[in-house]
């Protein structure tokens, strides 16, 4: 049985899949760091709006999310919140890591993928997000036993 959150006068449960591509589609998450500080700044967004960041990886073009209890927060906020925070601060503080691949001000494309995740369905997505980047990766990013940004909290 699961454990719905009680909020006020409702009681229940919210969960998303997120998929963010950046602009132009570049390759910019072949680089570790830009994608740990993606991460941290995805993570800071959410953790923002209230809501928990279960899952994140990325394919060398694209990062898929899994955030659970958002059901304080529209998709269309969350989103903006999600892109334009990472957005701003990669830009304001790491623009080097990927300026060679992205010009001008834009670090996100304009567009999302978005998917309202049941019960049911919520542990194969996070197993998808996990485990199903690898296609995109001719070797593994991480070493087995190396944590990331998001499971090194947990």
């Amino acid at each position: 049985m699961n454990a719905y959150k009680p909020s006020g006068h409702s009681v229940g449960e919210s969960n998303w899949h997120f998929q963010f591509t950046p602009a132009y589609r570049q390759d910019i998450f072949g680089d570790t760091l830009v994608r740990e500080l993606t991460t941290a700044y995805l993570a800071e967004a959410a953790q923002g709006l209230g809501l928990r960041m279960a899952a994140i990886n990325f394919g060398p073009d694209h990062v898929h999310m899994f955030l659970e209890d958002t059901r304080k927060v529209s998709v269309v906020d969350a989103v903006h919140k999600l892109k334009g925070y990472s957005a701003y601060m990669m830009r304001k503080g790491h623009r080097n890591l990927f300026s060679h691949k992205l010009w001008g001000k834009k670090f996100w494309s304009g567009g999302y993928f978005y998917q309202t995740v049941g019960t049911i369905t919520a542990e194969s997505v996070k197993e998808y997000i996990t485990k199903s980047q690898s296609k995109h990766w001719e070797q593994p990013l991480l070493p087995a036993n190396q944590k990331t940004l998001v499971s090194y909290n947990s």
